[in-house]
């Protein structure tokens, strides 16, 4: 649907179903969206976000998790919620076949800031940061608060136990073969927690998905992962790496340790947070995103998706590789010596132009000609095409020497990679300090093709390299 048409076709839906005249106005996609699309636009003096699936795509095409909720049911947990005392953009319209926009609902556009590379650089929000802490911790205990008898049939319920199970189900489906990834299933298994009741958990609960505004959080959004379970999943989610946002260091959010929003939730709550309940669920959230980055690759080798931003989170299974490995430390072996770094040297090219070379050409044009001038999603589409030309560039150039050092190893060790990625599944006893070795070097090879300038990657440098 080109542009005019579906400005059209929105026009009538408001028209419709929302008060006033309008007009519409100021109709732009916001950057990301991933899984679905958001819109902010004018509907006279109110601005709103539409959220939507577009037209002739299903949940299965577009969405991170075989759970999530389709978005009628999210329209209906977060009228819920709000109901209930959670900062929830009130709902104001829903989508109807008819409509021809495809699934989704209107609701209030909150105030604030959701970008985490301006929040946390930003110094406008270094009174919201300080706060934020408790915030979170209340925003949490009202969501898990919520009647679960208030809430739509459609919300999923499942033990720690079946999210497990099906979780790794999910990730040997998609061709899942990574040894570290291995190695988390089976100590999740063995750390399994124990059911208990089970609470509305909004899922996805990070930075990121919270507006904020020079004085505090003002919103809580994305609500596709609402489901029932363990309230210890929220307080652990939002503090993976990978919501860090290159603070690794911080392990909320990238702003703060989360030793504050846990005591502010369990005075609220009366609720003691087992520390072993928050690892698992830290371990578990840790794993389930690297899962997700396969899934958003295969969505687009499904949907036949024209943009690289699902690929481009396809490689960033390495990034979680690293991760795993650095929060599973305290449970392995060490390896016997401090790694060796690898050499990232990539040949000077000469002669006919190499493959490098030319991916190289073709990111410094689009950064140049495109991305410089274009404006919203536009650029943003911009950005995600470099670092895709990128991984691209650095694979062609340091991916088969890469791969010839891992075969040598594993040669070294005795085994293949199917054999040990089975073994490290099944049995703790089977990681030793040269397969820990061929583990640190694996990931660190992976994410310095995929994303070298992550920041678990000079923490690993730091503590690999200095001691082993």
């Amino acid at each position: 649907m080109d542009d005019t048409l579906f400005s059209q076709q929105l026009e009538m839906v408001c028209r419709a179903r929302l008060a006033g005249q309008g007009p519409l106005t100021g109709l732009q996609r916001l950057s990301g969206g991933a899984s679905m699309q958001s819109w902010r636009f004018a509907w006279g003096h109110d601005l709103l976000i539409l959220r939507r699936m577009p037209d002739g795509l299903s949940g299965d095409d577009a969405a991170i998790g075989s759970d999530s909720l389709s978005l009628e049911g999210q329209a209906d947990v977060i009228a819920c919620a709000g109901e209930h005392g959670v900062s929830a953009p009130a709902v104001r319209a829903r989508l109807h076949p008819e409509d021809h926009l495809g699934e989704g609902f209107i609701m209030d556009c909150a105030p604030g800031e959701a970008l985490p590379q301006v929040l946390l650089r930003d110094p406008a929000f270094a009174t919201a940061l300080d706060r934020l802490p408790h915030q979170w911790a209340e925003q949490l205990a009202a969501i898990h608060a919520v009647p679960p008898e208030r809430l739509p049939a459609e919300l999923n319920d499942r033990s720690p136990a079946q999210m497990l199970r099906d979780l790794e189900h999910r990730w040997r489906a998609l061709g899942g073969v990574s040894p570290v990834y291995a190695l988390a299933f089976g100590w999740l298994e063995r750390a399994l927690p124990d059911p208990v009741e089970p609470r509305l958990c909004h899922g996805d609960f990070r930075m990121g998905n919270l507006l904020v505004t020079p004085e505090g959080l003002s919103a809580v959004l994305d609500w596709e992962l609402a489901h029932l379970g363990d309230p210890v999943q929220d307080l652990a989610f939002g503090c993976i790496p990978s919501w860090r946002f290159g603070r690794y260091d911080q392990m909320l959010g990238g702003f703060a340790q989360p030793d504050d929003m846990l005591a502010r939730y369990e005075a609220l709550t009366g609720t003691k947070v087992d520390p072993a309940r928050f690892r698992f669920w830290l371990v578990y959230s840790c794993l389930w995103w690297g899962v997700c980055c396969l899934i958003m690759a295969d969505i687009w080798r499904r949907s036949g998706s024209d943009g690289p931003e699902r690929l481009v989170i396809g490689r960033r299974v390495s990034e979680v590789e690293i991760d795993l490995l650095l929060m599973l430390a305290e449970d392995l072996p060490l390896p016997d010596a401090p790694m060796e770094w690898p050499e990232t040297e990539t040949p000077t090219d000469s002669g006919v132009p190499g493959a490098a070379a030319l991916i190289g050409a073709v990111s410094g044009w689009i950064e140049r000609a495109i991305a410089t001038d274009a404006q919203g999603h536009a650029r943003f589409e911009a950005k995600v095409a470099i670092n895709a030309l990128g991984i691209a560039a650095r694979d062609a150039a340091m991916g088969a020497p890469f791969a010839a050092r891992q075969r040598r190893r594993l040669e070294g060790i005795g085994l293949d990679g199917e054999i040990l990625a089975a073994m490290l599944r099944r049995d703790p006893a089977a990681m030793t300090p040269a397969i820990h070795t061929h583990l640190r070097h694996l990931a660190v090879e992976n994410c310095l093709i995929d994303q070298p300038r992550y920041a678990g990657i000079t923490i690993a440098r730091s503590q690999w390299c200095r001691s082993g």
